[in-house]
C-alpha cells in the first residue's frame, strides 16, 4: 500500500478523498479551465491558474505540505475521476484547528457529494485527534458556501467586515466553527 492509498479516505461507495499530487494536474487543470469565470465570482486565485504545469506545481506543493502536516489537501474522486478540492488551507497544531476550503465542479454541485466529503473529513481527523476545531470562512455572497456549512452542523460565529479582496473588490466573509467532540 503506498502513501497516498494509506492516506486516502473512504467517504462512501464512489466517493474518496485522495491526497492531492501532481497525477491529478491535468483532470484538476481541466475542472478549472471549464469553471474559471464561475470559480472567479468567489476565489481569487483562479485567474493565476494559467496552464496544467502551473496546476502540478501546486499540487506538488499541496503533497508536501500534506506530509509535513501543514495542511491536508484532498483530490475529491467520485468513481475515481477528480472533480474537485477539499482541503484544511492552515491547521493551528496548537490549537487544533484546522481552516477548511473547498471547490466542487458547478456540474457535479446540487447532489451533496461537498457535505458527505466534508463530514468524512472532520470524521476522519476528529477521531483521531487530531483536530478538533473546524471553521469555514466564505464571503457572505456565496450561498452554496453558507449553505454547505450549516448542513454539516457547523454554527454561524460572526462576519469578517471586507475580509477578503476578489476581482478588485472587498467582501465581508461568514466565519462558521465546528467543536468535534
Amino acid at each position: 500500500m503506498t502513501n497516498n492509498q494509506k492516506d486516502m479516505i473512504d467517504v462512501d461507495k464512489h466517493l474518496c478523498l485522495a491526497p492531492a499530487n501532481n497525477q491529478y494536474a491535468s483532470d484538476i487543470y481541466n475542472i478549472i479551465t471549464n469553471n474559471r469565470e464561475y470559480f472567479s465570482q468567489f476565489m481569487a486565485w483562479p485567474k493565476f491558474v494559467k496552464n496544467q504545469t502551473d496546476t502540478a506545481l501546486f499540487l506538488d506543493s499541496c503533497w508536501l505540505k500534506h506530509q509535513q502536516n501543514e495542511s491536508k489537501t484532498y483530490v475529491i474522486l467520485l468513481k475515481g475521476q477528480a472533480i474537485g478540492l477539499l482541503s484544511f488551507n492552515q491547521i493551528d497544531k496548537n490549537n487544533k484547528t484546522a481552516y477548511i476550503g473547498y471547490w466542487l465542479d458547478s456540474s457535479k454541485q446540487g447532489n451533496g457529494i461537498m457535505t458527505v466529503a466534508i463530514n468524512a473529513l472532520i470524521k476522519h481527523y476528529a477521531m483521531q485527534k487530531i483536530i478538533r476545531r473546524f471553521v469555514i470562512k466564505c464571503a457572505v455572497n456565496n450561498e452554496k458556501s453558507n449553505a454547505i456549512a450549516k448542513r454539516c452542523g457547523f454554527s454561524y460565529e460572526g462576519t469578517l467586515k471586507q475580509a477578503e479582496y476578489i476581482n478588485g473588490t472587498f467582501h465581508d466573509q461568514n466565519i462558521y466553527g465546528l467543536i468535534a467532540n
